[in-house]
């Protein structure tokens, strides 16, 4: 082969691999969660920069909220979407049922969210106060359309469309807040508002799924297959992924902001490493499964506690590393304001390590089938949660509500790892 031969032939297949990229779901929807769990640790890090301590935590007690509610409608409007989509080939009509159904469960997020803080959030002295619960409306709405449309963009085979309406939401978001900020001074109220506002971003992805008209039967049957699928998945994923926001929650309603600013500034440190683990979830069990075919049970678990062992060490040192100097990245990272809360870290960076144990048992169960126990082992995380919150709070204050949060994984993990070592030990009989 002539050197320029072998030139178009490196070409072509540089051209090809690219055109494979471009076309894979797999990667935009890769790219998509790696911009959104990247831009909300900055976002959470200017916040608690614009905001200081009590206005940050403000912040986050709305963002609490909306992520349990948002749990919920994910569960029971876009993930039973996305199955029934991927069983067959859905109609315009379906997806504009689905599309109507998520702008009304967003408007129900909305009043939910402005009620929840007019009665646990806002206090009368508060910066823009007055104006918390409809920026909180606001933001809570935007947040479950947005995160809607994208789900719709992906079901209806627009991937790009997608990726591209969570960058120029972010964009748009920035725009907003320096606008804000030199026009006058920026408040949680004018933060959220901003966070909302961009959403108005999503509003091409509504317009085209939305022009497909919709019969009463056909919203009717939708909704009925949607609560069949959704049903126990949302009731799952709530006692498995939501004691963290309600631990938030309780100790800023029973504390105070300054509480909840403590939780979610002990995690922003850890928030690098918990992105890296939510990476996970896209190429894990895809590989795993392929361990169990190629060679049995004996194959996947050796394989499994190979990378947990490679992948625990380096997460081990880093938690280490960031209990040790807690106090001084808080410092520089956040502001002198938020040094006060390294102990609240040093306890939250156990945390990691225990969920990236519990989740490779999980995909061990999931792989194998065997995943009707785990919302029991869920269900009991949670109870121990809701029954040690009030004693622990109430006699340690912030640090109780971080020991809290660790204890939930801590059982969950143990209720996981138990049951995958009694399935892997019947199995080998």
């Amino acid at each position: 082969m002539t050197p320029a031969a072998a030139l178009g032939a490196g070409g072509g297949r540089v051209r090809g691999l690219a055109l494979r990229l471009w076309s894979s779901t797999w990667v935009w929807s890769t790219g998509v969660q790696a911009l959104q769990s990247g831009i909300s640790l900055v976002v959470s890090v200017v916040a608690a920069r614009l905001l200081g301590v009590a206005g940050f935590g403000a912040y986050v007690l709305v963002q609490a909220g909306v992520a349990l509610l948002a749990v919920l409608q994910y569960q029971l409007v876009s993930g039973p979407m996305a199955v029934a989509s991927g069983h067959r080939t859905r109609t315009p009509p379906y997806f504009s049922a689905v599309a109507r159904g998520a702008l009304a469960a967003a408007a129900l997020v909305g009043l939910a969210v402005a009620l929840y803080v007019e009665v646990l959030v806002r206090r009368p002295d508060m910066l823009g106060g007055a104006w918390l619960p409809v920026a909180a409306a606001l933001f809570g709405a935007g947040f479950v359309a947005h995160d809607s449309a994208k789900r719709l963009a992906f079901a209806t085979n627009r991937p790009r469309l997608a990726f591209a309406s969570e960058c120029a939401r972010h964009l748009l978001f920035a725009a907003m807040v320096a606008a804000a900020w030199f026009a006058w001074e920026i408040d949680t109220s004018t933060l959220l508002a901003c966070g909302g506002l961009a959403a108005l971003i999503t509003v091409p992805i509504y317009a085209g799924t939305l022009r497909a008209r919709v019969r009463p039967v056909l919203h009717r049957a939708v909704w009925q297959h949607h609560w069949v699928l959704g049903r126990w998945l949302a009731l799952v994923v709530f006692v498995s992924a939501a004691h963290e926001q309600l631990v938030t929650i309780l100790a800023g309603s029973w504390l105070g902001e300054d509480a909840a600013a403590g939780l979610r500034s002990a995690q922003i440190l850890l928030g690098p490493l918990l992105v890296l683990m939510t990476s996970l979830e896209y190429i894990m069990p895809r590989r795993a499964a392929q361990r169990l075919r190629e060679g049995g049970e004996a194959a996947l678990i050796g394989y499994l506690l190979r990378i947990l062992v490679l992948l625990e060490v380096p997460i081990v040192a880093t938690c280490v590393v960031i209990a040790a100097y807690s106090a001084d990245i808080l410092r520089l990272l956040l502001g002198a304001d938020y040094a006060r809360f390294s102990g609240i870290a040093a306890i939250i960076a156990i945390g990691p390590p225990l969920i990236l144990a519990r989740d490779f048992a999980v995909i061990c169960l999931r792989v194998t089938r065997r995943t009707s126990s785990v919302f029991a082992a869920f269900a009991a995380s949670a109870l121990v949660t809701l029954v040690a919150a009030y004693p622990l709070i109430a006699a340690h204050g912030v640090a109780g509500a971080a020991c809290v949060v660790i204890l939930g994984h801590a059982v969950s993990t143990a209720a996981v790892l138990f049951l995958t070592a009694r399935a892997a030990l019947r199995a080998g009989r």
